[in-house]
């Protein structure tokens, strides 16, 4: 199946997805890095490419757990991740 490239808006949706469950951390990070690695092996981007791939390899720490269900970063980051990227704020 053909998936056009995400915007910053698929990007925040796909985060939301995660906070209301209807998406796992873990599927959030195999997304993210099929289009880091999408992205990673053109040879020009966009600015805004560019922003939208600093955010991807960014966000591949979102499954990072400390213990089984416990996440490095919790669902407050997650939220503070979103208003940043809505502002086109770098992630830190």
């Amino acid at each position: 199946m053909f998936e056009s490239q995400p915007t910053k808006q698929d990007l925040i949706n796909k985060l939301e997805n995660v906070l209301k469950g209807n998406m796992s951390r873990e599927q959030f990070n195999q997304w993210s890095y099929k289009w880091v690695h999408n992205l990673e092996s053109r040879n020009m981007l966009s600015s805004d490419e560019d922003q939208l791939l600093e955010y991807l390899i960014f966000l591949l720490c979102i499954d990072l757990e400390i213990e089984p269900n416990i996440y490095f970063h919790e669902d407050i980051e997650l939220k503070e991740w979103i208003k940043k990227i809505t502002l086109g704020v770098p992630l830190t």
